[in-house]
C-alpha cells in the first residue's frame, strides 16, 4: 500500500487536518530520471508539469507533441443561488474559452459565452497548478484572468464579457483539502496529469443582465490538466464541491486513477466508476457508482451547457449538466454519509483533437 503522504508537505497552505490517507505525496515533477512518467495518484501539487524529459518509448518529436499536447484551466463555483464555470483551453494549435452563469432558482443560464483564439496571442494556460499560477483569456471583447500570486493561498477569479458580465471573485486555498494529482497513461497517446481541488470557500460577487449573485456561502473547484492526448478522447465525469463533501469521478479519458472523494477534509481513492444515463435526454436523473462501493449518487439535473464545434481540424460535442447529487458516499473504514442537494455538474464528452 502507498505510504500515507501530508497534504502541508507539498502545499504550504494545506490544512494539517486534510491529511489524504492512502495516498502519496505529489512528486517534485511528472517524469523520473528514466524518463517515463510517474503513473498513480497522489496528494499536492507538481512542481514541473513538463513533459520535456520524456525519453525511450515514451519519447515524441517536435510536431507529434505541438499537435497533441493539451492543457486547460478549470474553475468552477456553486452554491445555493448560482452556478458558474470558466476554462482557457491550449489546444497546442489554438484557444479556445468559455464562460456560464447559471442561475438556481430560475433553473436558467443567465450567461454562456464561448470563444476562440490565436495561439500564444489571446491567452495563457498556467503551467503552475499550484501556487503563482497565472491563467488568461483576453480578446473579442472579453477577458478572464485566474491567477494565484506567490505567497498567497487565495486564487483571485476576474472576468468581463459581451453583454455586461462582471464577475469578481477569490477561491481561499488555505482551509481547503488536499489536491489531488493524477498522472495517467492515455491510450493513443502518452500521459496526463490533473490536478483536483475541492472544497474553495468562495467570496466575490457576478454581475449579468442586471442582476447581482453575491458569492458568499458557495464553493469553488479547479481542474488543471496539461497532457499528451490522444487525437479523439471522450470522456463522463462528474464534479462537485461543498464545506464537507467533494467529488471527482470520470469514466473514459484519465481512467480510475483520477477518481476520488473528500469527506470532513480527506482525500480518499474512489475506484472505477459508471455512468448510467440517457444520452438523448442528459436533463433525465444520473445514476452514478464507483466499483469500490464508496459512491452511490443520484444526480438531478436543473439545467444544461452544450456546445458543438466543428473546425477545420478538430470538433467536440459537450453537454455539462448542472445540478444536485443526492445518495450515499462511504469512506473506507467509516460509516456511510448521506448526500443530499451537493451541487455540482456531470459531463458528456466527445472530441477530435
Amino acid at each position: 500500500m502507498a505510504r500515507e503522504g501530508n497534504a502541508a508537505l507539498d502545499d504550504p497552505h494545506a490544512s494539517p487536518l486534510g491529511a489524504a490517507r492512502g495516498l502519496p505525496a505529489a512528486p517534485a515533477n511528472a517524469v523520473d530520471e528514466r524518463g517515463e512518467p510517474r503513473f498513480g495518484a497522489f496528494q499536492g501539487h507538481l512542481k514541473d508539469v513538463s513533459w520535456e524529459r520524456l525519453a525511450g518509448r515514451f519519447g515524441r518529436g517536435f510536431l507529434w507533441k505541438m499537435l497533441h499536447a493539451k492543457r486547460w484551466h478549470y474553475v468552477s463555483i456553486a452554491g445555493p443561488k448560482v452556478a458558474l464555470a470558466a476554462v482557457v483551453v491550449d489546444l497546442g494549435w489554438a484557444a479556445s474559452a468559455f464562460l456560464y452563469v447559471f442561475d438556481r432558482e430560475t433553473k436558467a443560464l443567465l450567461y454562456d459565452q464561448s470563444f476562440m483564439g490565436l495561439q500564444k496571442v489571446t491567452h495563457r494556460v498556467s503551467t503552475l497548478p499550484g501556487e503563482a499560477g497565472r491563467t488568461i483569456f483576453v480578446g473579442l471583447g472579453a477577458s478572464l484572468r485566474l491567477e494565484r500570486p506567490a505567497g498567497s493561498p487565495i486564487w483571485q477569479l476576474q472576468a468581463e464579457g459581451p453583454g455586461g458580465l462582471l464577475l469578481d471573485a477569490s477561491l481561499d486555498a488555505s482551509s481547503a483539502p488536499p489536491t489531488l494529482l493524477a498522472i495517467a497513461s492515455i491510450e493513443g497517446g502518452v500521459a496526463n496529469a490533473t490536478h483536483k481541488t475541492v472544497g474553495l470557500p468562495a467570496r466575490g460577487e457576478v454581475r449579468v443582465g442586471g442582476r447581482r449573485f453575491d458569492l458568499g456561502g458557495h464553493h469553488g473547484s479547479l481542474d488543471h490538466t496539461m497532457g499528451l492526448l490522444a487525437r479523439e478522447t471522450s470522456w463522463r465525469w462528474a464534479s462537485a464541491s461543498s464545506g464537507r463533501i467533494g467529488l471527482n469521478l470520470v469514466e473514459g479519458f484519465n481512467g480510475p486513477v483520477e477518481n476520488a472523494l473528500w469527506v470532513d477534509g480527506r482525500l480518499y481513492p474512489a475506484g472505477a466508476a459508471t455512468f448510467e444515463f440517457d444520452k438523448n435526454d442528459h436533463l433525465k436523473p444520473w445514476r452514478i457508482r464507483t466499483s469500490t462501493g464508496a459512491i452511490d449518487l443520484t444526480f438531478t439535473p436543473e439545467g444544461a451547457r452544450r456546445e458543438d464545434k466543428q473546425l477545420y481540424i478538430a470538433q467536440s460535442w459537450y453537454v455539462q449538466p448542472i445540478g444536485v447529487f443526492s445518495g450515499t458516499v462511504r469512506p473506507p473504514g467509516g460509516p456511510p454519509v448521506q448526500v443530499t442537494d451537493l451541487v455540482g455538474v456531470t459531463e458528456d464528452h466527445v472530441a477530435k483533437w
